[in-house]
């Protein structure tokens, strides 16, 4: 049975992504939200970081890692993630990135 794992990470943005999306400039630096669909039910920081570079991701820093508890995004403060959560389920990952941050 799959599990979504949430991995937190400092990352700049080093181009050529695999996917299309609405990625940061060149050479910014972000921190990161990755929801990533797994296997194994422990951190797998290996993994992450490879679904990250296909976003354009790389030189990590503070990468930390949790599994998503779902009854946490039937909360006012989590319902937002639910996207996120579903297209990880579906397609196997989803990015965020926090422009300001």
């Amino acid at each position: 049975m799959s599990v979504i794992y949430v991995y937190g990470f400092t990352g700049k943005y080093t181009g050529s992504p695999e996917y299309d999306y609405q990625h940061p400039e060149l050479g910014a630096t972000h921190s990161c939200m990755l929801f990533l669909r797994q296997d194994e039910d422990a951190d797998q920081f290996l993994l992450a970081e490879v679904e990250s570079r296909k976003y354009g991701f790389g030189e990590f820093t503070s990468a930390r890692a949790g599994k998503l508890d779902i009854d946490v995004l039937n909360t006012d403060a989590y319902r937002g993630f639910v996207g996120f959560y579903e297209e990880a389920l579906e397609n196997g990952g989803a990015l965020i990135y926090y422009p300001n941050a």
